[in-house]
């Protein structure tokens, strides 16, 4: 268990919300992405505000989005992330191939502030690899929900046996003649 430092709500902006461990642990969390750097904004050269997400956003913002993000099943949390890429998707219009296979996106926080890419994964609290399925999942399928697995198949559940006495009855009587000849096996 790592000890953190103590926060002080109030300086943050999160005076109404209970100084509890569920909240002191994501205040924590979301300090440490922004004191390591993650976000590539000033990085970028077309940028031309050089703030960062943690500057544009404020910390009580991003807090409260990341969240109601977080309070989302997944199913709900997909359908809204699928939702504001179809939004901040980029398309040039100049083009004349309008089947093109590369998808461009902006991330923002709402429709005035851009996020960079590492910032948007920790606000949605996905990783890339998930954002990158459902940006492929929203190319071929729209907003559509992702079904997994056993699609179309019987469950297991419904090609069990009723067991009766007709059934039990052989068998007990095979299992006890079994070990009158062979002998029960040692339980070690």
């Amino acid at each position: 268990m790592t000890l953190r430092p103590f926060y002080d709500l109030v300086q943050l902006g999160l005076d109404e919300y209970e100084d509890n461990e569920l909240v002191l642990n994501i205040v924590h969390d979301l300090n440490q992405f922004f004191e390591q750097q993650n976000c590539t904004c000033r990085h970028s050269k077309k940028q031309k505000d050089l703030r960062t997400c943690y500057e544009k956003v404020g910390f009580k913002r991003f807090f409260e989005r990341y969240i109601e993000l977080k309070s989302l099943d997944k199913k709900e949390l997909e359908l809204v992330i699928k939702a504001q890429l179809m939004v901040f998707e980029i398309t040039n219009e100049k083009s004349d191939n309008t089947n093109s296979n590369i998808q461009r996106y902006r991330y923002c926080y709402n429709s005035s502030l851009p996020l960079c890419k590492p910032a948007f994964l920790k606000l949605c609290g996905i990783n890339d690899y998930l954002l990158g399925t459902l940006q492929n999942h929203l190319h071929t399928e729209g907003l559509s929900e992702r079904i997994h697995g056993n699609i179309g198949r019987i469950p297991m559940t419904d090609n069990r046996v009723f067991l009766n006495f007709e059934i039990t009855f052989p068998l007990k009587q095979f299992l006890v003649q079994y070990s009158c000849i062979h002998g029960l096996p040692s339980p070690l």
